[in-house]
């Protein structure tokens, strides 16, 4: 055990010496930590460092929550998983045969609502009612029809709140209080509803050149139950061993939905294998923090990571940390050598690229390569391969790719013209 807890402690002195990192880290076995570790400032106008009260953004790890939420209504006998969507959202008449099990695994087939170009532009800046983000799908056909396909979907779990309020006759926030946090002792998780101060809350950063910057702002009640909660580390240690405890849901409906043989997605958890073990996870990201909780149920292995830079190549490093826990190694990544681009390859990568909303401008100065986001912070990375960059600072990498009908895309984004 000592030797694990050093193979750990010594992999995030050297990340941490290498690249930025801010936040907080448990790595647990059997619902024990065995590393426990706060890195960085809460705040940094103000020097506060994290500690273990620190509060972070978890965004879609809040789906969670949701789905719990969700399953104790039906275990409850006020809903059914294959209820349709209709029953208590009358608008959604046209979607039928769509249920609540279909947004719950995001099989829905409903529109995106994060990634519309009006949303990320202004939308998601303003206190959004209901009536306003329903709006935002009306003469919108669905991408699939309910059950045919599985694609990543916050519209799903944002109405998937609406129900719960309607079923329940209490706001989203007052019912997971209620039901889920208060009984489970997890006092430093809430939902954020951008109108109220949370104390301990981290500040959310993003970066511009080699600097800290302030992340872009959201206002939180555009995002509710797809997105909207915060927590501790600790905490959600607490979350972790309630899942399968039967504490909360019967164990029945635990082992239906964790006790799995496939990969698959259910009750707000993404369900896979890695390193031939299976693993139940799930990540949020989103504009200054992100988010992980990875659970290994056959080996007792949970790693929880929470940062307050939303630049952090979280979801990699939580799956570094999990390798150690499981014996197997993992190497601090390095920076790549520079790839000595032409100036006719770079002219076909340089321009500006849009999509959802969002813009990255791409050029090239007298320091070197760069990308410009949403006018607003500028990032400097160099080619490591054709097509492939690396950042300056921090431990990202990002891709331009070409498509079939020669369009090249970066960032998901299509360039212009």
């Amino acid at each position: 055990m000592a030797n694990l807890q050093q193979k750990i402690s010594s992999y995030m002195e050297a990340y941490t010496a290498k690249y930025p990192f801010s936040g907080s880290v448990i790595v647990a076995l059997d619902g024990k930590p065995i590393y426990n570790q706060c890195f960085g400032y809460a705040s940094v106008e103000h020097q506060v460092p994290v500690g273990p009260d620190t509060r972070f953004g978890i965004w879609s790890v809040s789906k969670s929550f949701a789905a719990m939420a969700i399953a104790l209504l039906a275990e409850g006998g006020l809903i059914r998983f294959d209820d349709p969507v209709s029953d208590y959202m009358p608008s959604f008449k046209a979607y039928e045969p769509m249920t609540i099990r279909h947004l719950l695994q995001h099989r829905s087939g409903l529109p995106n609502f994060t990634n519309m170009p009006e949303y990320n532009a202004h939308l998601n800046k303003w206190p959004l009612v209901k009536e306003q983000t329903l709006a935002l799908l009306q003469d919108k056909p669905l991408d699939y029809s309910p059950g045919e396909s599985f694609a990543y979907n916050n519209t799903g779990y944002y109405v998937l709140g609406l129900i719960i309020e309607q079923v329940s006759g209490m706001s989203f926030a007052s019912f997971v209080s209620s039901r889920i946090l208060q009984p489970l002792g997890m006092l430093d998780t809430g939902v954020n509803n951008g109108r109220s101060i949370i104390p301990n809350l981290a500040s959310a950063y993003a970066a511009s050149g080699s600097e800290l910057a302030p992340a872009e702002y959201i206002d939180m009640s555009t995002v509710t139950s797809a997105g909207g909660m915060y927590a501790t580390a600790a905490d959600l240690l607490k979350w972790d061993q309630a899942l399968g405890s039967g504490k909360l849901i019967s164990k029945e409906l635990s082992d239906q939905a964790f006790d799995f043989t496939e990969d698959g997605y259910e009750l707000g958890w993404f369900l896979d294998r890695r390193l031939g073990r299976r693993r139940i996870s799930h990540s949020g990201a989103y504009r200054g923090f992100r988010s992980e909780l990875h659970r290994y149920p056959d080996d007792g292995i949970t790693v929880i990571l929470l940062t307050n830079y939303d630049f952090v190549p979280s979801t990699k490093l939580a799956q570094s940390l999990a390798d150690l826990a499981l014996g197997e190694e993992a190497a601090v990544p390095e920076q790549p050598p520079l790839y000595s681009m032409t100036t006719e390859e770079y002219d076909e990568l340089s321009g500006i690229y849009e999509g959802f909303g969002c813009k990255a401008e791409v050029g090239r100065d007298t320091e070197g390569f760069y990308f410009i986001w949403n006018n607003r912070e500028i990032h400097r990375f160099y080619p490591f391969s054709r097509t492939e960059f690396r950042h300056s600072w921090h431990d990202l990498s990002y891709v331009f790719k070409l498509k079939d009908n020669g369009e090249w895309t970066f960032l998901g984004m299509k360039k212009r013209g």
